[in-house]
């Protein structure tokens, strides 16, 4: 697999914490917000029936350029997601 570096910065993403309430700009912080998205792991009980295992979450964030990335979060592994709309 060929890896490719990208410069985020060139692109206008600049992760951003919001302190403000408003529903527009919810604060974004790792800790203590609920998460847009939850992630789980799926595993099996004793008796085989499924069980879901919460492993981490993904929060909607808004760079300074107004441009909509998440932010993905899977115990202390952190990476920004982003959508793939370049053609």
């Amino acid at each position: 697999m060929k890896e490719t570096e990208v410069k985020l910065d060139e692109e206008g993403f600049e992760e951003i914490e919001s302190s403000g309430k408003s529903p527009e700009q919810p604060a974004q912080s790792g800790s203590g917000n609920r998460p847009d998205f939850r992630i789980v792991q799926t595993d099996r009980d004793k008796n085989g029936n499924v069980v879901y295992a919460n492993v981490g979450g993904m929060w909607r964030n808004i760079s300074k350029n107004g441009n909509e990335f998440y932010t993905l979060r899977i115990g202390q592994l952190k990476l920004l997601v982003f959508p793939n709309d370049r053609k």
